[in-house]
């Protein structure tokens, strides 16, 4: 039973690459994030819930359906909103931080 998109994602690859014969692969999560703004259900509240469930998935290393209790690698998109990225609005408001360095919510990197 999957309560999140992430841990449904990933299990999906883990069972796509079992079926091709690569068993026990190690699953990094290279980018991942929420944007704060110019999006549907972009905003900080949305932002902050998102990131604080995957960093402590991870920090607690909860694993996934598939997986459990397996530690996840798992790396934050992204530190500071970009104004020179390209593409959609919404791809310029991933970041913890604005453009100015403020802080836009309170994003904890502990199990606490």
């Amino acid at each position: 039973m999957y309560d999140n998109l992430l841990d449904a994602s990933i299990d999906a690859f883990v069972h796509a690459m079992e079926r091709e014969g690569f068993q026990g692969i190690r699953v990094v999560v290279a980018e991942t994030g929420w944007p704060t703004a110019c999006g549907e259900a972009a905003g900080v509240d949305n932002a902050l819930t998102y990131n604080d469930n995957v960093v402590r998935r991870a920090v607690n290393g909860v694993g996934t359906p598939k997986r459990p209790k397996e530690e996840m690698e798992v790396y934050m998109f992204d530190l500071f909103d970009e104004n020179e990225r390209g593409g959609d609005e919404y791809q310029k408001h991933f970041g913890i931080f604005s453009l100015a360095g403020v802080k836009l919510y309170d994003l904890r990197f502990s199990s606490n």
